[in-house]
């Protein structure tokens, strides 16, 4: 995930739920049960779906160059 976000040029931060308390309890919490689990604005992608990945990032584009948020969650 992180080398196919890095050669899209997608900014983002990793969390390790095996070494990051808060990270496993927020994925719990929000009745996520696998890994990885990839917050791209408002997609959330489960798994390594190259498709569904692509078209977040593709929205997060546009949304980026029309002055949305610019950075993925």
């Amino acid at each position: 995930m992180k080398e196919f976000l890095s050669r899209e040029g997608v900014p983002f931060t990793a969390h390790n739920v095996d070494e990051d308390a808060r990270a496993y309890d927020e994925l719990i919490a929000r009745g996520w049960r696998s890994i990885p689990v990839t917050v791209i604005g408002d997609h959330v992608v489960k798994g390594f779906d190259a498709g569904a990945l692509a078209a977040a990032i593709a929205e997060w584009r546009a949304r980026s160059l029309s002055g949305g948020p610019g950075r993925p969650d």
